[in-house]
């Protein structure tokens, strides 16, 4: 484990957090390197190789959870794998909130993160389906 990297790690889903509760996809995008890859439920994989084709993909889940009342998002059960010294596989589960803090949804997901200039980057996430 690379621990010189743990603030950054703990930096990226502090963010994340923030960014997903401004509701703004633009800010949610900044957290992803280009090009980007989303495989998720029922073998469906996106690859987005510019910002705006981003920010629009994430817009589109940000509406969506907004219309079921979520308002903030916590996670739980970080899980990290290191893959070398540069890389990881940063797990944890997603709880998405109502304005009184009632559990809407959850899920969780991988995050393939690298690090440049002190600072994690997600270049490809997985949702995890149910065995």
């Amino acid at each position: 484990m690379d621990e010189g990297h743990e603030p950054a790690i703990k930096e990226f889903f502090e963010d994340f957090i923030a960014a997903f509760s401004s509701f703004d996809s633009n800010r949610v995008a900044t957290k992803f390197s280009l090009p980007y890859m989303a495989k998720g439920p029922g073998g469906v994989c996106n690859v987005f190789d510019s910002r705006s084709q981003l920010a629009e993909y994430f817009q589109s889940y940000l509406d969506e959870y907004h219309s079921q009342g979520c308002r903030e998002c916590r996670y739980s059960n970080l899980a990290l794998n290191w893959l070398g010294s540069e890389c990881l596989v940063a797990s944890v589960t997603w709880n998405l909130l109502d304005a009184s803090g009632i559990s809407v949804t959850s899920w969780s997901e991988s995050y393939m993160l690298a690090f440049a200039n002190g600072r994690a980057l997600a270049f490809a996430t997985v949702d995890h389906v149910g065995k």
